[in-house]
């Protein structure tokens, strides 16, 4: 890699990527309609990027004619929570944006790693869920996504547009806020923030709930490793941990850390809220040696700190 778009560039993920390019030498194009993302996550690395306030839903991309990316990393999306609200911005974010950045990648002749959502699989009918899961969209989102995969594997199948699908368990770390405006309500982000806060924090649904909680470095490194590759096109791969914790003992490991401890209020379950999720990393393991090194207990300190520093 040497040159590189990232659309959603500065989204807490995003930055992360940025940062990690950055390293190794990178030549970084932000895209972001800022929407989700903020300039400040990219303050530390505005004299070595350059950054395009654009929408990729817009059909028309000219305005980036003039790049010739060897590599997209397409992290802009629109947000799962609130796609039940507004599922029209939903499709053209993530269906017409993504087609309108396959199209210009098949211009450009670039490589595409593709973000997407755990959650197109649905309720588990097995465990761990591997890539062949069968499909059980619950969301405009999940559905969204879903026909994002299918564009990137027919734009290689093709084009020849070298494409690598990434779906990403419940991903957390710092820089990840809450946004109200959005429905943006990260689980550990919105535990920490009302705990910290002295609120009364809330859990959908009885807390029971699992989710697979992968920290944003591990996200990052796999991401890297897809663009890097020569021989993945077309493939899709979990980014997971293989390890299922409720969102309970989530937040028992939150007031452990923070030293605060406040009874939750419990309220209603979310439309589309899954029960059970824990993923299978192996096929990433098997590709790119993939395998998550920050535990959540340690990603979850990490993350209190940022945000007591950045409150």
């Amino acid at each position: 890699m040497q040159d590189v778009v990232v659309t959603g560039g500065a989204g807490f993920i995003g930055s992360h990527l940025i940062e990690s390019l950055i390293k190794k030498n990178v030549k970084v194009l932000v895209v972001d309609d800022f929407s989700n993302g903020l300039k400040k996550n990219l303050e530390p690395y505005l004299d070595e990027i350059e950054i395009i306030t654009f929408d990729i839903s817009k059909s028309d991309w000219s305005t980036l004619d003039s790049y010739k990316p060897d590599t997209i990393f397409h992290l802009a999306t629109h947000p799962r929570s609130f796609s039940l609200k507004d599922p029209q911005r939903n499709l053209d974010v993530n269906v017409r944006g993504t087609l309108n950045l396959l199209e210009f990648a098949k211009r450009k002749n670039s490589k595409v790693i593709y973000t997407s959502n755990s959650g197109i699989c649905g309720d588990p009918q097995f465990f761990p869920v591997t890539e062949d899961h069968p499909i059980d969209c619950k969301t405009p989102y999940d559905a969204n996504k879903l026909v994002g995969e299918l564009y990137a594997k027919i734009y290689f199948k093709i084009y020849g547009v070298y494409t690598v699908i990434f779906r990403l368990a419940t991903v957390y770390g710092e820089r990840q806020i809450v946004n109200e405006k959005l429905g943006w309500r990260p689980l550990i982000a919105t535990l920490v923030k009302t705990l910290e806060s002295g609120e009364t924090p809330e859990i959908q649904w009885d807390g029971k709930q699992t989710r697979d909680l992968i920290y944003v470095k591990d996200v990052v490194e796999c991401l890297i490793l897809g663009a890097e590759s020569k021989d993945q096109g077309g493939e899709m791969f979990l980014l997971s941990t293989n390890t299922e914790t409720s969102v309970n003992k989530a937040y028992e490991l939150i007031c452990k850390i923070s030293e605060k401890n406040l009874r939750p209020q419990y309220t209603k379950k979310n439309p589309g809220d899954l029960r059970r999720m824990v993923l299978s990393y192996a096929k990433a393991n098997q590709a790119f040696s993939f395998k998550p090194k920050i535990s959540l207990e340690e990603g979850i300190r990490r993350y209190i700190a940022w945000y007591r520093n950045n409150r």
